[in-house]
């Protein structure tokens, strides 16, 4: 296909102007008085505040636009995946950074390493602001990420009972309006799907299935005669299956996709490799097509080798199976006999903790409510409160609001452009907070008492700390990395190689 190349001012001016599309639609959500976004989705409409989900579903029609927002997807993306939440901050300080960066009369490269310069000593500052949280504070980040106190509350209480490193995992209740969870047998795995045509779930960018054959093989799907078990399955019905891999050759997996894409078969490949491959192996019932077990392609018999997950939720890097199958238990005493039995103590200990993930447990939160767009909004909520308060617990909390980000601002001097540039920029989220709520940013910020922050909800300051407005450090610190990272590549960027847009003809 023909590309249109398009330089320095033209490419730069393109872009940003996508950027701050998808700032402004994402923007107006932050803070306690932020407002939502309805998103038309064939799969799921709804409305939302989630800054990873509206980014996400943002697609224009202008090329250079389009490729400005992908810009702001990839930023916010990227601090979801990392911290869970924290994905409007990003945008926010994104756009607010760029928009400095541009404004300077400095050569964009110089300005790109002084600003890096000046991120880590943001990153430093902010890690000094940092406590540790307690279990009673566990609510308060809770309340600030959910915005919904019964939820907040069945968050805490699922952490609580199950710790913070638990697997916990949000789906729909359909059998009633209440919110409740569950506790299941399950395993995590850190690996994740061989191919992104796999997802079926695009908001959330995973691939998600109900009770799913799973088969397990350490030898390589390498030659077409390798799949002569799926004529097997053909006949037994199965018109689903997981595929966990040591390898797969480019082109067997090109064929995976391809019946895969065509709804011929509803297929997920996942790669995994040793112990791994024997855990999942055993997580889910399946039979190891392996040397040590002599099953073969040849041999395989659906019936008897293949596993089954009642759920599974596969993501880029990891992987969750919700089994319960016997052999789970079985293969986690015989992992446990082995350690005792073992001299070697660094042996021993991986062997105990192959064991426990094995036998742990997973949390299943259920959300319930009177309509679905209740529903798909609290749905998005929980699962940026469970990844948040968990990664509060993970490294300390910081003062929210934006509270955090703007006494750092205050404490960086000018000695470098970055400085100056981050000095201003991170008082952005603030600034957002404040004129969502329908203040004066100045007004607030000259009366603003030292060491206290503004509470926007009931429009007063006071100490962030004793009243609970908290955020995890980790939630912000991803925010700053990534988009001060992604602003300092976009300055340096003085050619942008774009598809034509599609012109629709006249009817």
């Amino acid at each position: 296909m023909e590309k249109q190349v398009n330089f320095d001012k033209q490419a730069l001016e393109g872009m940003l102007r996508g950027i701050k599309i998808v700032a402004k639609a994402v923007g107006k959500t932050i803070g306690p008085k932020g407002t939502n976004v309805f998103i038309d989705d064939a799969v799921r409409p709804r409305f939302t505040n989630d800054g990873a989900s509206i980014a996400h579903h943002i697609t224009l029609p202008d090329k250079l636009e389009n490729a400005g927002a992908w810009v702001a997807r990839n930023a916010c993306g990227q601090t979801n995946d990392d911290a869970g939440d924290g994905t409007t901050t990003t945008v926010v300080v994104l756009e607010s950074t760029i928009d400095e960066c541009l404004a300077r009369p400095e050569n964009k490269t110089i300005v790109m390493q002084s600003l890096m310069e000046a991120k880590n000593k943001v990153l430093n500052l902010l890690k000094k602001q940092a406590r540790p949280i307690t279990q009673k504070e566990v609510i308060s980040v809770a309340r600030i990420s959910a915005e919904n106190e019964e939820l907040a509350q069945l968050i805490t209480e699922v952490v609580g009972k199950v710790g913070s490193k638990a697997v916990i995992t949000v789906e729909d209740r359909l059998d009633g309006a209440e919110s409740d969870y569950k506790l299941v047998q399950g395993y995590e795995a850190h690996v994740g799907f061989m191919s992104p045509y796999f997802r079926n779930d695009p908001q959330k960018a995973r691939a998600i299935h109900q009770d799913i054959p799973v088969l397990c093989t350490a030898k390589k799907m390498g030659i077409i005669s390798d799949l002569k078990m799926f004529e097997q399955f053909e006949k037994e019905h199965i018109n689903s299956l997981v595929i966990v891999a040591e390898e797969i050759d480019p082109q067997i997996l090109g064929i995976f996709v391809a019946t895969h894409m065509s709804r011929k078969m509803n297929l997920l490949v996942i790669k995994a490799q040793g112990v791994l491959l024997e855990d999942i192996s055993a997580a889910t019932g399946a039979t190891l097509i392996s040397d040590e077990t002599g099953i073969t392609f040849e041999n395989f018999d659906a019936k008897e080798h293949l596993g089954l997950a009642k759920k599974v939720i596969c993501e880029e890097k990891k992987t969750v199976f919700m089994s319960g199958a016997v052999s789970a238990e079985k293969h986690a005493k015989r992992l446990l006999a082995l350690a005792e039995g073992n001299p070697n103590q660094f042996e021993a200990k991986k062997l105990r903790e192959r064991a426990a993930k094995l036998k742990g447990g997973i949390a299943v939160i259920r959300i319930g409510a009177h309509t679905d767009a209740e529903r798909n909004y609290l749905r998005d909520k929980a699962d940026d409160t469970v990844r948040s308060v968990q990664s509060a617990l993970e490294e300390g909390v910081v003062a929210g609001g934006g509270s955090a980000l703007y006494r750092v601002a205050a404490q960086l001097g000018d000695k470098s452009v970055g400085d100056q540039i981050l000095k201003r920029t991170l008082t952005a989220p603030l600034r957002q907070i404040v004129q969502n709520a329908g203040k004066d940013y100045s007004e607030i910020i000259k009366n603003l008492p030292e060491a206290q922050g503004y509470d926007a909800k009931e429009d007063r300051y006071c100490d962030f700390f004793k009243e609970g407005i908290l955020n995890s450090l980790k939630v912000e610190r991803c925010a700053v990395e990534n988009a001060v990272s992604t602003a300092a590549h976009f300055i340096t960027t003085h050619c942008a190689i774009t598809d034509y847009a599609e012109t629709k003809e006249k009817e």
